[in-house]
């Protein structure tokens, strides 16, 4: 186990593109965590006099149409994006699995019922279940977290319930249901942990996703409210000045392009060293 952990962080280490992506990830999160400390104004406070000025050594991504800083409102929109964001994989990954786990183990009706509802689901384009979701809920951050998840656990069960299939029959599970072992137990002691793999990596990937979800609803008005910070709100605010005031837009679109390749760099790095077979934990 530990010897393919080695090798396999070896396979990650080699791949250039997740090692940049991962260091890219990394700046994002310190600049979240340290915002208070880092952001050289208020993100805040309003200065008409400041407004629209082209980035300067004073305001290094300009100002606003109300005159506040860029770098500041970029540095505190980080912090939304990823809050939410891994709020939102946190949730979806975690009852997606879930379904996934008593699909694939249990089989029959229950897999019957949820692998329908999956398809049903997966019939619609997520973003705009999304959209229907947080019509019928009202704009705002919560409600964006409940609209991403309720559409954004599917595949999560869809993988989980493959893998599920592909363990429930081992040697080493029958062996568990002959010595008493309940069924709760079995999937905790060894579906579980033969399912992350491949999770962790789509989880991964799928940050990607919900970084632009979070994004496409913040600038259709419908995610965090002004005056939080937040990328596509940004986005949102700056468009009806892209012509002559181009940094509102180029700013925040930049970072949603960094962190959404960063990302899938770092997923495609882990899905290439991750060996399940490698992994299998008896």
């Amino acid at each position: 186990m530990t010897l393919a952990k080695s090798r396999n962080m070896d396979e990650f280490l080699k791949n250039r593109a997740s090692v940049a992506g991962l260091i890219v990830i990394l700046m994002l999160i310190t600049a979240a965590i340290l915002a208070d400390f880092i952001a050289p104004y208020d993100t805040d406070k309003i200065a008409l006099k400041e407004k629209l000025k082209s980035p300067s050594w004073e305001h290094p991504m300009g100002t606003d149409q109300l005159g506040r800083d860029v770098l500041s409102r970029m540095i505190y929109g980080t912090r939304t994006t990823f809050e939410l964001s891994i709020l939102v994989v946190a949730l979806t990954s975690t009852f997606g699995v879930f379904i996934g786990i008593i699909a694939g183990y249990f089989r029959g009706v229950i897999d019957e019922i949820l692998m329908r509802l999956i398809d049903v689901l997966l019939a619609f384009p997520s973003i705009i279940l999304a959209l229907v979701i947080i019509g019928a809920l009202g704009p705002g951050m919560i409600n964006t977290i409940v609209a991403i998840s309720l559409v954004g656990w599917l595949f999560y069960a869809r993988v989980a319930r493959a893998t599920t299939l592909s363990i429930r029959e081992k040697e080493y599970i029958e062996g568990a249901r002959a010595m008493g072992c309940s069924d709760g137990y079995i999937c905790l002691r060894y579906v579980l942990p033969n399912c992350l793999p491949p999770i962790i990596v789509l989880m991964t990937l799928n940050l990607g996703s919900v970084i632009l979800s979070i994004a496409a609803l913040g600038y259709l008005g419908l995610g965090a409210q002004p005056p939080t910070p937040e990328w596509g709100s940004m986005l949102n605010e700056g468009r009806e000045y892209l012509r002559d005031c181009p940094w509102l837009c180029v700013f925040p679109g930049l970072m949603i392009m960094l962190a959404v390749l960063a990302f899938n760099f770092i997923g495609d790095g882990l899905r290439d060293a991750i060996d399940p077979r490698q992994m299998v934990i008896k």
